[in-house]
């Protein structure tokens, strides 16, 4: 039998990775078949001149792709084709691989982790920062959240502000304190995906609304809150995801016109907004006693920042923060404090800036590279939706840019309900590393466009 020998001599980074990377791409060209036998651990290393340590790491990492299993007393086999998962970590893919599916945060331009945690250090108070905190967390770090709020065009008392670890949190924390199982929640017919990973954990109903170039139609939403008696209402007015529609004032006041008719609840994300930089009045202005409006600091700062500022109704702050208590008692007061002191001395600003720059940089890209291609994105925008031309559908234009090493997220992911899907993908923007892996990656897909 010939043992497995995969070459990892002219790849860079970590060893393992690069075991992983290897099983997982000969997996998926079929030079592995499932069932095959792999060398023990002890050949591995010999062959590769590695120790027997990387191997395992290597394994392990392959086994949580879903590439192998162990059979005790036999050995390890491979398992079949590696798992497709539409949140996905960065370092699965191989070097070559342009991915066009995740909407990182730019995080090249982070902010220094190291300085402010050697300030944090010589703090005689940091000793706090590893103590139970308040489930809404510090008045300081609500404070420095009503002060970042100002950006969004937000004024905000902070018994109002409540700290979630991140935004998908913070969306958690709502469904959690406002609804039941089995309530039915308005959405635009497109919508954001892990909103719909959230309502299925929640038991709760997604119930799609017509969109158009403004957003979520008015009529539709009066139309599903008399048939399905929905209780709230989900919108990402600044910059929606996937179809980057910014939702003009006079859309904003008829929406908030019905919320009030209707007696729903508004959860207003505005995930993308800060960066776009194009905002009108938000929904927690315009209708503060019934919207949550949740502003996170993953895109416009730091991805691994795992904090978002919650703004809710006043009446409905306590069943926020016994919802906070109930999943993680606390936003850890570490990231807490991190973020405040980049919003005081003004870190947080210096890198929006600079992620908006680069935002701009990229989308001036996409637009001179697709220029015969019906795409819609922002200024300042971190992905484009793509609308594919005849005869493509999503599916098979997302497998055929994955052939072709380049990872989009097609329709199908972002469709509410038993719709007829719109023939289009979302090209994530920000998470190639650099410029020059996005334009490669805009390159194959403008190559795969003109091929039909």
């Amino acid at each position: 039998m010939t043992i497995w020998q995969p070459n990892i001599q002219s790849t860079s980074g970590p060893r393992y990775l690069a075991i992983a990377n290897a099983l997982e791409d000969d997996v998926k060209h079929g030079r592995l078949n499932p069932g095959t036998k792999l060398p023990t651990h002890r050949e591995l290393a010999d062959t590769l001149g590695v120790t027997v340590g990387t191997v395992t790491r290597g394994y392990a990492e392959a086994a949580r792709r879903g590439l192998l299993r162990g059979e005790t007393g036999r050995g390890t086999y491979v398992g079949g084709e590696p798992h497709h998962q539409f949140v996905c970590h960065k370092e699965h893919h191989r070097p070559e691989v342009v991915d066009m599916k995740l909407t990182l945060p730019f995080e090249a331009l982070n902010p220094d982790i190291g300085s402010v945690l050697r300030e944090m250090a010589l703090s005689p108070d940091a000793h706090h920062l590893l103590e139970y905190s308040p489930s809404a967390g510090r008045q300081a770090d609500r404070a420095a959240g009503a002060h970042w709020l100002t950006r969004y065009n937000l004024k905000a008392d902070t018994e109002t502000i409540t700290l979630t670890a991140g935004g998908q949190n913070a969306l958690a924390v709502i469904l959690s304190a406002l609804f039941r199982p089995g309530d039915a929640i308005a959405v635009e017919s497109i919508t954001y995906p892990l909103l719909k990973t959230l309502a299925r954990r929640f038991h709760l109903k997604l119930v799609p609304v017509e969109q158009d170039s403004s957003g979520m139609i008015p009529d539709s939403l009066e139309e599903v809150c008399r048939t399905y008696g929905v209780r709230g209402v989900y919108v990402m007015p600044s910059c929606q995801n996937p179809t980057t529609v910014r939702m003009p004032d006079f859309r904003r006041q008829e929406i908030a016109a019905l919320t009030r008719r209707h007696d729903l609840f508004i959860m207003e994300d505005d995930a993308y907004g800060l960066v776009a930089g194009d905002f009108g009045v938000p929904f927690a202005s315009r209708a503060p006693e019934r919207t949550f409006f949740v502003a996170s600091l993953s895109k416009p700062v730091a991805g691994g920042l795992r904090v978002a500022y919650l703004v809710s109704p006043s009446q409905h702050v306590c069943a926020v923060k016994r919802a906070i208590s109930d999943m993680l008692w606390m936003t850890p007061p570490l990231m807490a404090a991190i973020a405040r002191r980049w919003i005081e001395d003004g870190t947080a600003d210096r890198t929006l800036e600079a992620k908006r720059n680069e935002a701009a940089r990229r989308t001036i890209l996409t637009a001179t590279m697709l220029p015969e291609q019906d795409i819609a994105i922002q200024q300042n925008g971190f992905y484009g939706w793509l609308k594919l031309p005849e005869p493509w559908t999503a599916g098979d234009f997302a497998r055929v840019a994955e052939e072709n090493d380049v990872m989009v997220s097609p329709d199908d992911i972002f469709v509410v309900g038993r719709r007829p899907l719109p023939h289009a993908v979302r090209l994530g923007l920000s998470g190639a590393p650099t410029l020059d892996d996005l334009k490669r990656g805009l390159e194959t897909i403008r190559t795969i466009l003109q091929s039909k």
